[in-house]
């Protein structure tokens, strides 16, 4: 296993852990640094690892790092939202 690869899968992974202090609390929905980072952590190791298709131009794969990003940035943009009606 190269360092790429285990770099990316270990960014893809604290991501995962990361994003999950995403939550929705009494009617509002809520996270901090921590949810930011995770979602950067996703994208970041799910491009890390699958960085030749990315390279070669593959459409589907390209539409999927679109939408993942997308929902991200949802996610961001919800938290963003949150922070300033609260």
């Amino acid at each position: 296993m190269d360092k790429r690869t285990f770099l990316s899968g270990l960014a893809f992974a604290i991501g995962i852990v990361l994003i999950a202090s995403f939550s929705i609390q009494h009617n509002r929905f809520y996270s901090g640094i921590c949810g930011v980072l995770g979602c950067i952590g996703i994208v970041g190791g799910f491009i890390g690892l699958h960085w030749s298709k990315l390279q070669s131009g593959d459409p589907h794969f390209k539409r999927i790092v679109r939408l993942l990003i997308v929902l991200c940035v949802v996610l961001i943009i919800l938290n963003i939202i949150a922070k300033l009606l609260s």
